[in-house]
């Protein structure tokens, strides 16, 4: 099982976009100081990767760029996975995830986020904290976009299973990843699927290994990468020696130990001795081998528990700050709804203000065609009445009873004038009031009959309504005494909740239905208060209006 898991020691993945990583970076030394993080060919590469990332790092913080930031994060936390140091390279991931937190959703957060989660379970399974191993790896699964990232998250589910000596398990996740191989062109990956796979079939006493072993040492060569043929000599070794060939066991891990001279790795070289202490013939060195396995798998298991407790610990720290900032959304959501109100109030009364003004506009021009009116009406009907008289005066032309009978009639049309225009007291027995009015103009040749008036419930119209119903009446019926020579004048009086309907007709000469003058006036009247009045006229068929308010 050991040689197994030491073949995914150097195996971490990076799905992050460099594309857009390394703008405005120096390319050619970002890239060189990437592949030393990735693909390590000894101890140096990874110290010298370290230090290149962790100043980057600084700088990306000092100048405020978290994206920059994860992804120095990302490689400085695998340097650390490979060193062995895995709280670090815990606490590294942590701090990039609060970062990326937040960052708006993006292709290259979802990606760096998987990577990160990937590294999270490999930390988690050199722990031998399974069920957290195999919940970041579920996480990453979830978001795969590719045949690449999600044959790179089988192969390392299968390390999950092989900790536990699950080899059934790590054969059913490592031909899930064999199963995507026509669709990758990694070499390197290939390498791992096949030599992990191999490794599977070998614990597990199929002959198929060695087959497998071998395809991916022939690739791993060509390329030259030292970490991942280590993994290949180890693998080898085991399998030769299970099957009894020492000589061909030892070969490799010779091999092995070669190259973690190499390579510089103390767990490498570690792992190397363990594979040559089996094969030898001395009992105290097999003693010693069994022994520290066995210490070390207790200092790991103590680890454990303090890592995730740290781990909890830092989630729940996460939780806490998620939960500030929802607090902090929904208290910039109800500012941004009281500022819409006291908006939404201030416009209010901006339109209030703006129709009163507006409203106050029509008012004094309705007072000026009144005055208009008025001095029109003093202008045509007294002021050339008094200037006839004063002209009979001169000439002595007319007796005196002429000249009285003159002088009444003037004195008639100045109180009608006076009296369409001067104040009037609604809120007293409006009834009466209308009453009073229509009977004014009733004569020996004119009969006025009214129906209903009494049924109106005037207590409850506005005042200006009443006012406004008075003053059209007034209109309709000068205008019938002056105009009409009708005999008989009738006015209808309904209402319907608060609607006040009144029908006029009378027996008069009619007319063309030409608006003008009075009823023009009356007419505006009806308007000012959002009220109607039409007009239905003919020669000689007398004359209908109908109020509505």
């Amino acid at each position: 099982m050991k040689s197994l898991k030491t073949s995914f020691l150097f195996f971490v993945l990076i799905f992050i976009n460099k594309q857009n990583l390394f703008a405005q970076q120096r390319l050619d030394s970002l890239a060189y100081y990437s592949n030393k993080a990735l693909h390590p060919q000894n101890y140096n590469d990874l110290i010298d990767s370290y230090d290149f990332f962790n100043k980057a790092y600084s700088e990306s913080i000092e100048n405020q760029k978290p994206k920059k930031s994860v992804h120095n994060l990302y490689y400085i936390a695998s340097v650390e996975y490979k060193l062995g140091d895995y709280n670090k390279s815990e606490k590294s991931i942590v701090k990039a995830i609060s970062l990326l937190d937040k960052l708006p959703n993006s292709a290259f957060k979802t990606q760096t986020r998987n990577s990160l989660y990937i590294l999270m379970g490999l930390i988690y399974i050199e722990q031998r904290n399974e069920s957290k191993a195999v919940e970041f790896y579920s996480k990453a699964l979830e978001k795969a976009e590719n045949p690449l990232d999600s044959a790179k998250i089988y192969n390392n589910m299968s390390l999950i299973y092989a900790e536990i000596n699950d080899f059934q398990k790590v054969k059913q996740e490592l031909e899930n990843a064999y199963n995507l191989l026509p669709r990758i062109e990694d070499a390197l990956t290939k390498s791992n699927i096949l030599n992990n796979l191999g490794a599977a079939e070998n614990e597990l006493d199929s002959t198929k290994g060695l087959d497998l072993l071998l395809k991916a040492l022939d690739i791993r060569e060509s390329v030259g990468d030292n970490s991942t043929m280590y993994s290949s000599y180890a693998h080898l070794s085991d399998y030769y020696y299970k099957i009894n060939n020492k000589v061909e066991s030892k070969k490799y891990a010779l091999k092995a130990f070669e190259l973690a001279e190499i390579i510089n790795s103390p767990s490498y070289k570690e792992n190397a001795l363990s594979l040559l202490i089996r094969l030898s013939d001395d009992n105290y060195a097999k003693k010693y081998k069994i022994l520290n396995d066995s210490l070390s798998n207790a200092k790991q298991q103590t680890k454990n528990k303090f890592a995730l407790m740290k781990y909890d610990a830092s989630e729940a720290n996460r939780k806490a700050l998620v939960a500030q900032l929802e607090n902090a959304r929904l208290k910039n959501t109800r500012l941004v709804f009281i500022l819409l109100l006291i908006f939404l109030v201030f416009a209010a009364l901006l339109i209030y203000f703006i129709l009163r003004a507006k409203h106050k506009k029509e008012k004094l021009q309705q007072v000026y065609i009144t005055e208009k009116r008025i001095s029109k009406k003093v202008h045509d009907e007294v002021a050339n009445d008094v200037y006839h008289v004063m002209t009979k005066l001169q000439s002595n032309a007319n007796d005196n009873e002429s000249v009285l009978d003159d002088l009444e009639g003037i004195y008639k049309r100045t109180r009608d004038i006076s009296k369409e225009n001067s104040a009037i007291e609604v809120d007293k027995n409006f009834n009466e009031l209308i009453n009073d009015l229509l009977l004014s103009y009733k004569s020996n040749e004119v009969s006025i009959i009214t129906r209903n008036n009494s049924k109106i419930n005037w207590d409850g119209i506005p005042d200006i309504k009443k006012t406004t119903i008075y003053r059209v009446l007034q209109e309709l019926m000068t205008n019938m005494r002056k105009h009409s020579k009708a005999t008989i004048v009738v006015l209808n009086f309904n209402q319907l909740n608060k609607k006040v309907t009144i029908d006029y007709s009378d027996n008069g000469v009619g007319c063309n239905s030409i608006k003008s003058g009075g009823l023009l006036n009356a007419e505006n009247r009806i308007k000012s208060i959002n009220g109607t009045l039409t007009f239905e006229s003919q020669i000689n068929k007398g004359f209908k209006a109908q109020i509505k308010i």
